[in-house]
């Protein structure tokens, strides 16, 4: 049984040799395929919450990630200082953010950052423009 950190250092290394085109065929064979990897992007999101950046504020940002599966839903759930995450879709976020499997992946494990990701158009946010920050001011993203 391989440790969260162990699969975390699988897929990052799978998104650092992998064409982005070939990249959601490679994590479909990995152990749970894409879905198990999603979760593991956003267990590690969850785990990178700074409460004290949040300090007071609140937020729910919807992924719609578009896969060859067909749409995977999953939100982060911001509140009183903590942060959780879940598969679906929720009944009121503040933004809804669209992104394709391979990009999502990338900035899932820091190779993509989230503004790039915007800037180069590979992440299409609905709602509340200023929530779209949050996600970089409340959360501390390991350098890489």
């Amino acid at each position: 049984m391989s440790t969260q950190q162990d699969k975390v250092t699988e897929l990052t290394e799978l998104v650092e040799s992998t064409p982005p085109r070939e990249l959601e065929a490679a994590v479909a064979r990995l152990e749970g395929g894409v879905d198990a990897a999603l979760v593991l992007v956003f267990e590690l999101l969850v785990s990178e919450f700074n409460p004290d950046k949040a300090k007071g504020q609140k937020g729910v940002f919807q992924f719609d990630i578009a896969s060859a599966e067909g749409q995977k839903l999953h939100y982060v759930h911001v509140e009183g200082g903590t942060c959780r995450t879940d598969k679906g879709r929720h009944e009121s976020p503040d933004i809804t953010i669209g992104i394709k499997l391979p990009d999502m992946l990338a900035m899932g494990v820091g190779k993509l950052p989230g503004a790039k990701a915007f800037l180069t158009g590979k992440l299409k946010l609905r709602g509340s423009p200023l929530m779209g920050t949050k996600l970089g001011e409340w959360f501390d993203h390991p350098e890489t």
